[in-house]
């Protein structure tokens, strides 16, 4: 992969569980990683193939190799919010990670 294609910075964020003043329980997410990403809208075909798989895949992030990341995350990009639903170990090589999202409102 060139590494012109990680060309759209992006955060990760994860899910953190505080309490309120009503001592409930509240998620809140939190950044904590910022990282160069490719982002790539699927194709229809392509998001029928995913979704036999997984329902609801809208685009692959792709990004350098972080063992951080987790199911459980979201990336944000600008204003958009892409949930993960799976993570690929490219090549199983530990250097990139399609991130397969579906993105919220």
């Amino acid at each position: 992969m060139r590494a012109g294609r990680l060309r759209h910075r992006v955060e990760l964020h994860s899910a953190t569980t505080t309490r309120n003043s009503y001592g409930e329980a509240v998620d809140t997410w939190a950044s904590y990683a910022s990282v160069w990403a490719g982002i790539e809208p699927l194709r229809s075909d392509e998001i029928t193939n995913a979704q036999q798989v997984q329902a609801e895949i809208t685009h692959k992030v792709i990004i350098r190799y972080n063992s951080s990341v987790a199911e459980t995350h979201r990336v944000i990009y600008g204003t958009r919010t892409l949930e993960i639903v799976s993570i690929i170990n490219m090549n199983e090589q530990n250097i990139y990670q399609e991130l397969m999202c579906k993105e919220v409102a």
